[in-house]
């Protein structure tokens, strides 16, 4: 989940001990999995099952810097360093996978020599001067290796120091094309991008109708939610095919301001309702509040108060199938450590899991049982809902981003 909006109000802290799950034949060190996953490390894309992991990209930038002052003011110095990769995106049964490399951008002290992924060289655009401009590069891929490279929607590349995302979301159910979200902190609109060896591009939702506060796709589900400062609260239905612009639903009755990662379950919208901030910081006589409203009637009510704080993580991940809602707490007041908790729709109650000191939530499975965890400092944990139990990912740092594939 990818919320740029989103507040948080304390570090976690991470997790001293968890259960593996790792067949016993392994190695203290190997790097495996329960389940297969495809994850982002600095410079790599990383493919990763019970068997160990195997690399499926790496790149590589090579950028000159100018010293501008000291003794060596004028000299020029090389490095070489890994890529800047995030924001991935996988199709489950296919193994396909989108992600984005950063461009810096050149400057009057630096200036980008070359990129090389999987032993390509890869162009990126520049202005008229012929210096290179900041974006993100779009990069598919399978189990197999990269397929294609583009630079996606050229207004996302500028020359003006102002940062432009393009964050692959989500692959359309078949697999054949990645939605893409545009922008940068405050404003966003989304692109369909058709997978491929020269992947086409279509806009399926213009700026200026949802902030980068709402949008939070959902695995399973056909629509989302928008969140607007003009246009309030809507909903949209997407295209299945991802060929066609979205439609767009009335206004609705709730207010945009204070709410927090609203997604959807069948007629079920769930969010994070802010709460009341004063002079003196948060009134704890108003705090922040879970809530749920039903579609079809109008229906809100709170399911949950957060009690003594006035915003937090917002929501993390649904679960479609399991009619499932999974957040994170900061329990700062009591144990210092953040705590997992899932809330079930159809039974109208919290639980909490056996899974504390994370940050957020890469992933969940499509079948609702398994969460991809993130902790301070790129750590993942693969959390098993059924048997409440978890395990860390070795081997492998800095984890930027991560995504679940099928069992195969």
């Amino acid at each position: 989940m990818h919320d740029l909006l989103r507040s948080t109000v304390l570090t976690a802290l991470l997790a001293t001990s968890a259960t593996a799950w790792a067949e016993p034949s392994a190695a203290p060190d190997a790097t495996v999995s329960p389940v297969p996953l495809i994850a982002l490390v600095p410079g790599k894309v990383v493919y990763v099952d019970s068997g160990g992991s195997r690399t499926l990209a790496e790149c590589q930038q090579v950028e000159e810097r100018r010293m501008l002052g000291g003794p060596e003011k004028g000299k020029l110095f090389r490095e070489t360093e890994p890529c800047s990769l995030w924001f991935l995106a996988v199709h489950p049964p296919t193994g396909r996978w989108a992600m984005s490399a950063s461009v810096s951008g050149d400057t009057s002290s630096s200036r980008l020599v070359s990129m090389t992924l999987s032993g390509r060289k890869i162009e990126v655009p520049t202005d008229k001067a012929g210096r290179v401009k900041e974006g993100g590069l779009l990069v598919m891929g399978d189990l197999e290796g990269v397929v294609a490279v583009t630079p996606g929607a050229p207004a996302q590349w500028t020359s003006n120091h102002v940062h432009h995302s393009q964050i692959p979301e989500l692959f359309t159910a078949d697999g054949s094309r990645v939605l893409v979200a545009n922008g940068t902190v405050t404003t966003s609109e989304w692109w369909s991008w058709s997978f491929g060896p020269r992947p086409e591009g279509i806009r399926v939702l213009p700026a200026h109708v949802t902030d980068t506060a709402g949008n939070d796709l959902v695995l399973g589900e056909s629509r989302t939610v928008m969140r607007h400062e003009r246009s309030g609260v809507r909903v949209a239905t997407m295209d299945p095919t991802g060929t066609k612009p979205w439609k767009l639903g009335p206004p609705m009755k709730q207010k945009r301001k204070g709410m927090l990662s609203p997604m959807l379950l069948g007629d079920t919208m769930v969010f994070y309702r802010e709460g009341v901030t004063d002079e003196g910081g948060c009134d704890e006589s108003n705090p922040g509040t879970y809530r749920r409203l039903d579609l079809r009637t109008g229906q809100e009510r709170v399911w949950r108060t957060h009690d003594t704080y006035c915003s937090g993580f917002g929501l993390e991940a649904v679960s479609v199938r399991r009619g499932t809602v999974y957040f994170i707490e900061s329990n700062y007041y009591s144990t210092g450590v953040s705590q997992l908790y899932e809330y079930s729709l159809d039974r109208d109650e919290v639980r909490a899991l056996n899974a504390k000191g994370f940050e957020g939530t890469h992933d969940i499975s499509g079948d609702g049982r398994t969460l991809l965890l993130h902790a301070r400092g790129g750590a993942v944990s693969v959390y098993d809902v059924d048997r409440d139990e978890s395990v860390w990912l070795r081997g492998l740092e800095d984890i930027r981003d991560a995504g679940l594939l099928d069992p195969r």
